[in-house]
């Protein structure tokens, strides 16, 4: 299962053994994992969603009442792409259909954890089904935290299924890192969307048969200097009210948790108006255009603003060719600051 995890990470979104590894991880996981009773996958097929792997009929039967309804841990999991966990099926109400189905089948517990294919969106979300209560309490807590971390810490002792699974997770999502920013690297280097960034990527994995996380390691090598700039946030309120925060270096994976999250935390105070001066920034990749987004949302979020007033070269190519400059109220067009 930690194989077929990480592998799933860097195969193509499209590919034929896509459906072949997600019934192998279903089996598996219902199979080894200490405390799951029933397995599933949910994945979105067409118009609409599906099961596309069961572990029996059950499992089947209750994917299939969120399916219908469009609404359920399952649907919510591949929507937001972040594990969802229902602690006690029978207290919930948030989704009448799996809350008929599934007490009615004798569920207690369930977890749905999206997994990935390379072009970074969720192929299918697991779902793990219990009777017993609290059976998914710990390995709900420990997904969460390989989500977080990319990568399992092991806390406490879990079972051998349970510890491949994380184990496999934790690749699985630094896989996805790893080729996300390749992605954006190319984008920068080469002008291009992202779209075409994935396919040059697979193009240079299918000519010597390498494996795209290698590609996507040796494009991050080629063109991301090795030094890397560190990445650095300062921020200074004005008389005017206006807090200006200027990010320099490079806002790229990894970087250090508590930098990111002073560049996530907005500023106190109501409706806070925040001008991004970005012209020191050396490289940015996919995952750090999606921070510079998270800051923006929490700002709108609590009545604020936010504006990139100043951007380097290449992060005005970035906001620009992903089409988030006017998100991120950046005047397309505008001159760097040098």
């Amino acid at each position: 299962m930690t194989d077929d995890l990480a592998t799933l990470a860097e195969t193509p979104d499209e590919a034929a053994a896509v459906d072949d590894l997600l019934v192998r991880i279903t089996v598996a996981a219902a199979d080894t994992i200490a405390g799951v009773d029933y397995a599933s996958i949910t994945a979105w097929r067409g118009a609409g969603y599906t099961t596309v792997a069961a572990s029996s009929a059950l499992s089947r039967a209750v994917d299939d009442a969120q399916h219908a309804e469009r609404a359920g841990p399952c649907v919510e999991a591949a929507r937001t792409a972040v594990p969802v966990g229902v602690p006690d099926i029978a207290a919930t109400m948030s989704w009448p259909g799996f809350h008929r189905q599934a007490t009615r089948l004798g569920l207690s517990m369930s977890l749905s954890v999206p997994l990935f294919t390379a072009g970074g969106t969720a192929a299918g979300v697991l779902n793990l089904y219990a009777r017993r209560p609290s059976a998914l309490t710990a390995l709900t807590a420990a997904v969460r935290d390989v989500y977080a971390e990319e990568r399992f810490v092991p806390t406490q002792e879990f079972d051998a299924g349970s510890e491949r699974f994380l184990t496999g997770l934790g690749l699985a999502l630094r896989t996805r890192a790893t080729i996300q920013r390749a992605v954006g690297a190319v984008m920068a280097h080469d002008g291009c969307d992202a779209a075409q960034a994935g396919r040059i990527l697979l193009a240079r994995a299918a000519a010597p048969g390498e494996s795209l996380f290698t590609v996507a390691r040796r494009v991050i090598g080629e063109t991301v200097p090795e030094s890397g700039d560190e990445l650095r946030v300062s921020t200074a309120r004005g008389a005017d009210g206006v807090t200006r925060i200027v990010v320099s270096g490079d806002l790229a994976m990894p970087v250090d948790a508590e930098v990111v999250a002073r560049l996530t935390a907005p500023p106190d105070g109501p409706a806070a108006r925040l001008e991004l001066d970005l012209s020191g920034l050396t490289f940015c990749d996919l995952w750090g255009l999606r921070i510079l987004g998270e800051l923006r949302d929490r700002t709108v979020a609590a009545g604020g603003q936010v504006r990139v007033v100043a951007a380097s070269v290449s992060m005005r190519t970035l906001l620009e060719l992903t089409g988030t400059a006017s998100y991120l109220g950046y005047a397309s067009g505008a001159d760097p600051v040098e």
